[in-house]
């Protein structure tokens, strides 16, 4: 009797004791024919029983939860793994149509990344086989931060650069803008045809342009901006052979382009306020 009660005991203190692993995947499903389909893993792995879920075609109006039982196999790292229910499913199609999936998987590192891989067959219910092929599945974890990573870098990529109104300035006039970026990029080009229109180009008392020949190809400045209020002069020091000179620039800061077109009288000048 105390015998008896004593093996109770070591069965309940190794049963508490028991390490229970969770882990989730997410990867694909490729048919024979090729055809891929977005599928996943949650598993409970406890002294080598198997229990969870798989989802088939996520996000999709066919989505498909099924329960999962099965074995892992220490030694070498392998899953033996079955479909046995439908926990839910978005999908209309009648139940008998089902393709329940039987998988052998095995765990695979590589470059630090827990790869799960695999061959699987599948069956209907009356066990007439349905489908086969293979099974592609990483940590779950992994994959979505690289789509974190992805989705930031498409975020950025679509910012919509807010475009102001093109300004038209001409002799003596001034402009007043509020500035965010330490820099100031200035984009200075004739749009019509090049006619030898000629400019001066000031900043801060800086001569960035001295009787600058415009062009069809844009100049492009980059020019640290004051604290506070910066002076920017534009100067027709030409008229070339089509009066007046005209010239296209473009103001940027950061997401925010200022369009700008000046119409000036020889030796005139209009006046550009940047306040930071």
């Amino acid at each position: 009797m105390k015998f008896r009660i004593f093996l109770a005991i070591i069965f309940i203190y190794q049963s508490t004791n028991a390490q229970i692993n969770t882990q989730e995947y997410l990867g694909t499903i490729i048919l024979e024919n090729n055809k891929p389909m977005s599928f996943s893993l949650d598993l409970i792995e406890k002294n080598g029983i198997v229990s969870g879920y798989s989802l088939t075609n996520l996000g999709t109006k066919d989505e498909t939860k099924s329960e999962i039982k099965g074995v892992y196999f220490k030694e070498d790292k392998s899953f033996q793994l079955q479909e046995t229910q439908i926990i839910y499913t978005k999908s209309e199609a009648p139940i008998n149509s089902f393709c329940y999936i039987r998988m052998n998987l095995k765990l695979k590192n590589r470059f630090t990344k827990k790869l799960l891989e695999g061959n699987f067959t599948g069956n209907f219910l009356d066990s007439s086989e349905c489908a086969k092929g293979k099974i592609l599945l990483a940590e779950k974890s992994i994959i979505e931060k690289k789509i974190k990573k992805i989705e930031k870098k498409i975020e950025k990529k679509l910012e919509k650069e807010e475009i102001i109104e093109t300004k038209i300035l001409k002799d003596g006039d001034n402009l007043n803008i509020n500035w965010k970026a330490k820099y100031l990029t200035i984009k200075i080009w004739d749009s019509n045809q090049e006619d030898g229109d000629k400019i001066n180009l000031e900043i801060n008392s800086d001569v960035i342009l001295d009787n600058y020949e415009t062009k069809n190809k844009a100049k492009k400045i980059k020019y640290k901006l004051n604290k506070g209020k910066n002076k920017i002069i534009i100067e027709a020091t030409s008229l070339g052979k089509s009066p007046p000179n005209t010239s296209r620039i473009e103001l940027i800061d950061k997401n925010k382009k200022y369009p700008i077109l000046t119409q000036l009288d020889l030796n005139k000048s209009i006046t550009i306020y940047i306040e930071k």
